[in-house]
């Protein structure tokens, strides 16, 4: 309360926070007053608050420029927290404000020490190319005739965007005690990652290594490129880059040349993504179109590169568990990988989740789901549907990985509208889990296939036991078996669990042994040797099992 009494004599902080305090109000009222309502009047109401809003906040965040502008951009991704309403509204919101006068713009860039100097150019443009909340860029020459882009931080802006986060952490405050959405989205967690990915956008020496990063790892990668760097000139409030002649990908019927064809172009940036999200772990978070350039000779160019993302090896580990959930139709295996990926709200109904994640598994043929055959729009329109009615939230470490996915779709689909994303992703996935040629490459190979041989043959018969508890465990399966029958299970349910259990432990102690071979040999052969002999142990006696099955077991399905 201490920083709301200083911060409350500011005009900015007066403005931003009565507006939100304004939106708690109306909903707190609302809540109070729609038990005299009937449920359709209620509904119409709070989407008439919701639209109203959205659009009050639009232009407010226009006239304000600034950090407001920034979190109408972030929360539009949050499909999870806010109503469609709001975020189809916000997500038109540009960033885009009045510019700063080039007298200040100059005297920013003398101020840093930057080995530009204004006056040494043999041009510099007053009248910016672009304008932002947080920078502007101005084409300008250097000595040697080069031409550049000098992208800006507006002066003052650092100021700005400390007070208007100041403001959102004490509205994050009041949000959580009036009104019931830290009951299922983290708040905190959702103000951590907008704090952290605004003051990364607050240093150009950052942005500039990620277009080096991103450079470096696309260098040999046919059609895409990045800006170059002038580090002489650079410093974090002033970025000086090559200056790129070309359109927005999504304009590419303003080039002259008759050689770049569009579906070409969705081909080559859909790669570009699977090549950074699937091989580098590093991508750039905000590809709208007027971050994607094309030259004339079609090269897709990525620029502003203030905004990326990582995937982690964690999440990766926990994305592969998930995809043997679904193979192995392990409801249960389903809903933990969610909620270890982040993507369960706090205080989920696991169980219940886990019987709706069941009735989809059992729909799942082995062939799997044709994408080829869906109705994109209405996917993605089913999809934020269903994150609204289920239990789930946009993890922070995946906001702007979702909203980058979701808007290279988008883009892909604009440029051509029959494109085949599973048929494009194939060769690049397969080409990935190929093996580089090398001497000890068809050992590999071979240890590999039969690793994969020796977990399938365990996978079919682990995929029915899970069947099974998922089924006693929703109630679905009852038994009533004799007391004999009912030790006898109970003797062969534990060595069966440890059958499982072994084989699994086999199969990765195998698979470690292959991964360390190269390095440590010994070892390698050891864990593979060691590992073979526990999974292949598990594997025996199919037809044993079969005659012990006894006579007496009976179950009824629930009604």
């Amino acid at each position: 309360m201490r920083e709301f009494a200083r911060l409350i004599f500011n005009k900015r902080f007066r403005k931003t926070f009565f507006m939100f305090f304004g939106f708690i109000a109306q909903f707190w009222w609302l809540g109070k007053t729609k038990r005299f309502m009937s449920k359709a009047k209620a509904d119409k109401k709070y989407k008439a608050i919701y639209l109203s809003q959205a659009n009050k906040f639009s232009i407010v965040a226009v006239e304000m420029g600034g950090l407001i502008i920034k979190l109408g951009q972030f929360i539009s991704s949050r499909v999870d927290i806010l109503p469609k309403e709001y975020t189809d509204t916000l997500s038109t919101l540009q960033d885009s404000v009045a510019p700063e006068c080039s007298e200040v713009i100059i005297k920013r860039i003398e101020s840093e020490h930057s080995s530009l100097k204004v006056d040494t150019l043999d041009s510099f443009e007053p009248t910016p190319i672009a304008a932002a909340s947080l920078g502007q860029v101005h084409r300008a020459h250097l000595p040697d005739g080069t031409m550049v882009a000098v992208k800006v931080m507006r002066p003052g802006i650092e100021d700005i965007v400390a007070l208007d986060l100041k403001t959102l952490k004490i509205l994050t405050v009041f949000a959580r005690k009036f009104t019931k959405v830290g009951n299922y989205v983290d708040l905190n967690d959702v103000y951590d990652e907008f704090d952290e990915v605004i003051n990364e956008e607050l240093d150009y020496l950052k942005e500039a290594k990620n277009i080096e990063k991103f450079g470096d790892s696309f260098s040999e990668f046919p059609g895409v490129s990045v800006p170059k760097v002038y580090w002489d000139y650079t410093t974090n409030k002033v970025l000086v880059m090559e200056y790129i002649t070309g359109v927005k990908i999504n304009e590419t019927h303003k080039l002259t040349s008759n050689k770049v064809k569009n579906k070409k172009l969705a081909q080559i940036l859909f790669m570009s993504y699977l090549k950074q999200l699937l091989e580098d772990g590093f991508f750039h978070a905000d590809p709208h179109p007027g971050n994607i350039l094309v030259k004339e000779d079609g090269t897709i160019v990525f620029i502003d590169f203030g905004m990326v993302g990582t995937v982690s090896t964690a999440m990766r580990e926990n994305m592969f568990q998930l995809a043997m959930s679904v193979y192995l139709k392990d409801a249960g295996g389903l809903v933990e990988a969610f909620n270890k990926l982040g993507f369960l709200r706090k205080h989920a109904d696991k169980s219940a989740l886990t019987k709706n994640v069941k009735v989809i598994l059992e729909n799942l043929t082995d062939e799997g789901f044709n994408f080829n055959n869906l109705d994109k729009e209405e996917f993605l329109l089913e999809m934020r549907e269903f994150l609204y009615q289920m239990p789930f939230q946009i993890p922070s470490q995946t906001t702007f990985l979702g909203k980058a996915i979701i808007t290279v779709f988008s883009i892909c689909n604009g440029l051509d509208k029959n494109f085949d994303f599973v048929g494009i992703a194939k060769p690049f996935v397969k080409d990935m889990m190929d093996e580089d040629d090398s001497e000890d490459s068809f050992a590999r190979d071979t240890i590999i296939d039969q690793v994969k041989n020796v977990f399938l043959n365990v996978i079919p018969s682990t995929r029915k036991v899970l069947n099974v508890i998922d089924q006693l465990e929703s109630g679905e399966l009852r038994f009533k078996p004799s007391l004999s029958f009912e030790n006898k299970m109970i003797n062969q349910q534990s060595r069966n669990t440890k059958r499982i259990i072994n084989s699994i432990f086999g199969t990765g102690l195998l698979i470690s042994g292959t991964l360390i071979l190269s390095e440590e040999q010994t070892i390698g052969i050891a864990l593979m040797i060691f590992g073979s002999l526990t999974t292949l142990i598990q594997t025996r006696d199919k037809g044993e099992r079969k005659r012990r099955r006894s006579p007496h077991f009976h179950s009824k399905m629930k009604s």
